[in-house]
């Protein structure tokens, strides 16, 4: 071989191996996640702290050689993790032998220290471990408790989180839900009645699989965490380098995270009812169009909250329009995997794709009505684009 063909196959080498920091320990987050089953919320809340501590602790590093830059996404990663979740001591020690990344600067320790205790320093008091007191309503079209267990509203506080980037979560009102007394709101109910069933005979294989793939409740690595593995495998696949994949992940997940804040302001300013009660309850609705049907059940267990928008939707849109921002549109191949349907792997040819199946996957779930899912996609793509212009570090 060359002296140029060697010293290209170390540099590539070089590439990968420095790529592979942000990504394994984004890995190790998202088996904690599986491991200890947070809700979602908090998971669009805990990542972007995770992901700006090792940005900002690479940016202060900036200065150092390769290899200090290297203990700096490192430690920084090790500190934030365990930091969520100090009883993952063994994963975080499976890390330090495989990952090989001996700690031997006291400049790295200390700018680490510093920019990992003001990244969490920046979030407390954000409003996420606050209750509020939900009074419900039995008005039709309003939401109340659902089948079977009937679980209380879930983080009802939520759309009153302080974001991460942008200024009030309820300047991103979405128009409203279609009225109970619209030939729209009609359609809607029956559509997801027909389709989205526990028995229903209309549904495909295929949309019963799409459903289930990508329900992401508990044990598996959540909504925002399903769009970081996909991520991920793109960056690995891309050998991103070490400081644009750690700037990458941390606009990916703050974008997300102000996604999931700006959805809960929706959700419990409509406080829109589910399918399960719309349908079990349509004689109450005004709506001709519509007739109950007190036995039926949706394909998917319903979410302990309100229904407009769609959460799985909001998210997609923002963490799609982030991976064109960083990869583009065209000439993208991935695949996706997913924790509720094993050995099954979902291919797509663009993000945007990617992110309307996920919407329609809760149509056919019977846990959500088309305009959720559309207004949810619109809502984050326009965050993504103003988070995209908000973050400057």
């Amino acid at each position: 071989m060359r002296p140029q063909s060697i010293l290209l196959a170390l540099v590539t080498l070089l590439g990968s191996l420095q790529a592979g920091i942000v990504e394994d320990w984004n890995e190790a987050f998202l088996n904690a996640v599986r491991k200890e089953t947070p809700p979602p919320c908090l998971v669009s809340r805990n990542l972007p702290i995770f992901h700006l501590a090792v940005h900002r602790s690479l940016k202060a590093a900036a200065a150092l050689s390769a290899g200090e830059q290297r203990q700096a996404a490192h430690l920084a990663s090790r500190t934030a993790f365990l930091s969520f979740f100090p009883s993952q001591t063994r994963m975080a020690e499976g890390l330090d032998a495989s990952l090989g990344v001996r700690i031997e600067s006291d400049a790295v320790r200390q700018l680490v220290a510093r920019e990992v205790a003001r990244t969490f320093q920046e979030r407390e008091g954000d409003g996420s471990s606050t209750t509020v007191h939900y009074v419900p309503s039995d008005k039709p079209g309003q939401w109340r408790r659902t089948p079977p267990n009937f679980r209380p509203p879930e983080f009802p506080h939520w759309g009153q989180v302080r974001p991460f980037l942008v200024d009030q979560a309820a300047s991103y009102r979405v128009p409203p839900p279609p009225a109970l007394d619209s030939a729209r709101y009609a359609q809607a109910v029956n559509e997801v009645k027909a389709i989205g069933g526990k028995t229903s005979t209309l549904r495909t294989a295929e949309q019963t699989l799409i459903a289930r793939f990508w329900a992401d409740f508990s044990y598996t690595s959540s909504p925002p965490g399903h769009w970081n593995e996909i991520a991920r495998e793109i960056c690995r696949r891309q050998a991103l380098p070490l400081a644009e994949s750690a700037r990458f992940f941390a606009l990916l997940n703050l974008t997300m995270a102000d996604a999931c804040i700006c959805i809960w302001n929706n959700k419990y300013h409509y406080n829109y009812w589910r399918p399960v009660t719309a349908i079990q309850r349509a004689g109450e609705d005004g709506n001709a169009a519509t007739q109950p049907d007190p036995a039926w059940e949706p394909l998917l267990r319903t979410p302990p909250h309100p229904e407009y928008v769609s959460g799985h939707s909001g998210v997609s849109g923002a963490a799609a329009a982030i991976l064109e921002h960083q990869f583009g549109t065209q000439g993208i191949a991935f695949q996706a995997s997913s924790d509720d349907v094993k050995d099954t792997l979902r291919r797509f040819t663009s993000f945007e794709a990617c992110a309307r199946e996920i919407a329609l996957s809760r149509i056919y779930g019977g846990i959500h009505y088309p305009a959720a899912g559309e207004e949810g996609l619109k809502l984050g793509r326009r965050i993504a684009t103003d988070c995209r212009a908000r973050f400057k570090e």
